[in-house]
């Protein structure tokens, strides 16, 4: 079953599917909703573990969350990498095609 993001299934709809079907209608709809995301920073990584572990952070805690960090930074510079490669910078004009020479000019 393939998810459409213009047409969602219903909750009827979605009690009506077998098993094998909606497990398929749910990894394509995180598939498409994973395209759009961005990953945490190691800052974020970092507040989030420590709320799931009551503010307790281990030093483990600590290490998977800078390689976590680490490995976001990469996959976000690599997203800004393909995005301005996208860019078309129009070039400045580099000589003034008229400009005033006296001072009794610039007054009209």
């Amino acid at each position: 079953m393939k998810y459409d993001p213009n047409s969602e299934l219903s909750e009827e709809q979605l009690k009506e599917l077998s098993e094998d079907d909606f497990f398929a209608y749910l990894d394509a709809k995180a598939a498409y909703l994973k395209g759009n995301t961005i990953p945490l920073d190691e800052y974020h990584i970092k507040r989030f573990t420590a709320i799931t572990n009551n503010g307790v952070m281990t030093d483990g805690d600590m290490k998977r969350a800078k390689k976590l960090g680490m490995k976001s930074e990469e996959v976000r510079a690599e997203k800004i990498k393909e995005a301005a490669k996208n860019i078309k910078v129009k070039k400045p004009d580099l000589y003034v095609k008229a400009h005033k020479t006296n001072r009794s000019q610039w007054f009209d």
